[in-house]
């Protein structure tokens, strides 16, 4: 059975909680046992009888709760003192665990990727320069892109390039391309043939925005390369096959980053193009 990335998260939330809640009652539990701090008032005979560990363990569920029965309470200052201590936590642990949640179910969780490296490829003759994002989730609808590129000198940002523009919604994959073919993309185009030539290091950023579609939650996403993370090639390996209903299927995330590479003839064009 697939579960979702949120399903899962919110099983581990659930599981930890249980855990550290037992763990809780059980150290207290010890507690009350060991200090013999507790009694037990037999209504029927009106008699106060000593704690077994089970009846301690009892007592330490209901006073968590705050439900206090009256059937047990404290013979002494050194219970008094635990029990405090025990709805200090109980109060505390309580509006913690609920207040997360809360939090998990409603947030989406970090199911948007993008690639490790920003690429320069080809297709049918034009050079665009690539950023491939991923969605595991669901669907995000009316997005803005925008892109960054500079250089830092003397301890000063200097802008090369910016370029923004709406996006297609992202279901799983989608692309943001920029043609530096384009005559508006000169600037770019020469900063990142002068930073693969062991020039200035060229920084650039990427962020987009757009709402889910189910929640019309925002969700927002960037990330940051510098021209160490610059690298050429073509076509980008599928990471699904189509059905008959049109529909994707068969997701192969593995070839995520996987690019079919440029050739050294193409490389040296790009650069020889760029110079000139």
């Amino acid at each position: 059975m697939h579960l979702s990335v949120k399903t899962r998260t919110i099983a581990w939330f659930l599981l930890a909680a249980v855990a550290v809640y037992v763990v809780i009652i059980l150290i207290f539990g010890y507690l009350y046992y060991t200090t013999r701090s507790i009694g037990f008032f037999r209504a029927t005979t009106r008699t106060m009888e000593e704690i077994d560990f089970i009846k301690a363990l009892y007592f330490s569920v209901v006073s968590f709760h705050t439900i206090g029965y009256g059937d047990i309470y404290p013979i002494s200052h050194q219970g008094r003192m635990i029990l405090m201590s025990q709805s200090f936590i109980s109060l505390f642990y309580t509006s913690i665990f609920a207040g997360l949640l809360v939090y998990f179910i409603i947030k989406r969780h970090a199911d948007i990727f993008t690639t490790k490296f920003i690429y320069i490829r080809t297709r049918k003759d034009n050079w665009y320069l690539s950023i491939r994002l991923g969605n595991r989730s669901r669907p995000i609808i009316g997005l803005t892109g925008k892109f960054e590129a500079w250089h830092v000198e003397n301890d000063s940002r200097m802008r090369v390039f910016t370029y923004a523009a709406d996006m297609s919604d992202l279901e799983n994959i989608l692309y943001f391309d920029i043609a530096l073919d384009a005559s508006s993309a000169i600037p770019l185009r020469l900063a990142l043939t002068e930073a693969l030539g062991g020039g200035r290091t060229l920084h650039m950023k990427f962020n987009f925005i757009g709402n889910d579609i189910k929640s019309g939650e925002q969700v927002a996403h960037s990330v940051r390369y510098d021209s160490s993370k610059l690298r050429f090639g073509r076509i980008f390996l599928n990471v699904y096959s189509w059905d008959s209903d049109g529909h994707r299927k068969d997701f192969i995330w593995g070839n995520f980053e996987k690019i079919e590479p440029a050739s050294e003839e193409e490389i040296a064009g790009f650069k020889m193009n760029s110079a000139s």
